[in-house]
């Protein structure tokens, strides 16, 4: 299953809408993050909507691409200061 973190306009500084994520079995994902120099994103999560977010990766200056454990809830943190898009998915 794949999931992309959507936003109205990845060019500016966002935090994306919650992604709920079925685990189905699997443990662990991959998160892919595209970034231009002077932009970071902050992969979070959390295992119910009672607990607080918190980070897992965070990708800076350039492309990346990390396993991680997979949980209930997703989202991520956008800091664009390159005017370029700034886009990032989990497959699990």
């Amino acid at each position: 299953m794949f999931k992309l973190f959507n936003t109205t306009d990845n060019t500016t500084s966002y935090t994306s809408e919650e992604v709920k994520f079925e685990t189905r079995g699997n443990r662990t994902g991959v998160f892919q993050a595209n970034v231009s120099s002077g932009d970071s994103i902050t992969l979070q999560s959390r295992i119910d909507n009672t607990f607080d977010w918190a980070d897992i990766v965070t990708v800076a200056d350039a492309n990346e691409i990390q396993e991680v454990i997979l949980a209930p809830y997703f989202r991520v943190v956008v800091t664009n200061t390159s005017g370029n898009a700034v886009v990032a998915g989990l497959h699990g």
